[in-house]
């Protein structure tokens, strides 16, 4: 049902598609004009790295095959490795600006789009409202700035256990692996992200709901979070799921399209598991109101006593 129903406010609120799209194709091009203080460094690195990888075979279209996924796999990871290797050889600061603006200010600002998200869609699930993204944006910059900076240092740790785990996966060399790879690397990401999401996607919409701060919104997302915590996991991992399964069989080039729809499917789904796990109605779309179970009836016995 949590999957339903996003996908049902995804389509009712597609609008926003459009304006979280626009508002990461800004804050990649902020990074890029920052990054462009190395400008020389990072296109020599950049380039040094591409001729000496074979990465043609990234561009096919239909990656699902056993072999060409441990082959785009491999050329990646020997990328980034001479890629990183350079940069670092030739100038440590140029090396350490370049991570600090792709894993921290990057994603930095897509955390203050999540949050400018959510916030809009519960004006529409509360009230059937819709609100300007800029608006909302402005208003609510100096929380979504807070929340932001704990939320990307907090992903920090997963992210790199999934990237970790991604490069040991490319480095086995094993002739009935390569065969099984293309499995293996759909569900082991999945399962992590889906992971992750189960103990951070309630963490913004405690924040939009109850108008706490960003240290009691964990709490209070977490703890929604558990209490669906097995339907909100199989939902995470569905969507999960379902983006790399279509950007596998579809190619490199639908990641162009999946990826704008997957970011506010996430952002949506995180609102529809917190006001499901709260019990709280709200709107899937301007005709339909939806009213989930209540607390008493979703908590365990032992804390039904204390319910007045």
């Amino acid at each position: 049902m949590m999957f339903k129903n996003s996908i049902k406010l995804l389509c009712a609120n597609f609008d926003k598609v459009w304006k979280l799209l626009v508002f990461h194709i800004l804050c990649f091009a902020l990074c890029f004009g920052f990054l462009c203080v190395f400008y020389n460094l990072y296109t020599d690195a950049v380039v040094l790295a591409w001729e000496s990888t074979n990465l043609p075979e990234v561009f096919k279209t239909g990656t699902f095959y056993g072999f060409t996924v441990s082959n785009v796999l491999i050329g990646i990871v020997d990328m980034l490795y001479i890629f990183f290797q350079t940069i670092f050889a030739q100038s440590v600061f140029g090396g350490i600006y370049f991570c600090i603006i792709i894993f921290y200010v990057l994603p930095f600002l897509t955390n203050i789009g999540k949050y400018v998200i959510n916030e809009m869609m519960y004006g529409f699930m509360s009230s059937a409202q819709k609100q300007s993204f800029t608006g909302t944006f402005l208003r609510t910059l100096r929380k979504s700035s807070q929340f932001a900076s704990i939320k990307t240092l907090y992903s920090i740790p997963f992210n790199a256990l999934i990237i970790f785990s991604m490069i040991g996966l490319a480095k086995i060399q094993n002739n009935v692996f390569d065969y099984l790879l293309p499995l293996i690397f759909v569900i082991v990401p999945s399962v992590l992200f889906a992971f992750k999401q189960t103990f951070s996607a309630g963490w913004s919409p405690a924040m939009v709901v109850f108008d706490v701060g960003v240290c009691k919104a964990f709490r209070i997302g977490s703890k929604a979070m558990l209490r669906r915590g097995a339907r909100v996991f199989s939902t995470a991992f569905v969507i999960f799921l379902l983006a790399i399964v279509l950007s596998l069989i579809l190619g490199i080039y639908s990641i162009i399209i999946i990826l704008p729809i997957a970011f506010p499917l996430v952002d949506i789904f995180e609102m529809t598991a917190f006001f499901s796990s709260q019990g709280m109605r709200f709107y899937v779309d301007y005709d339909t109101i939806l009213s989930p179970k209540k607390l008493e009836e979703v908590d365990k016995i032992e804390k039904a006593k204390f319910i007045l």
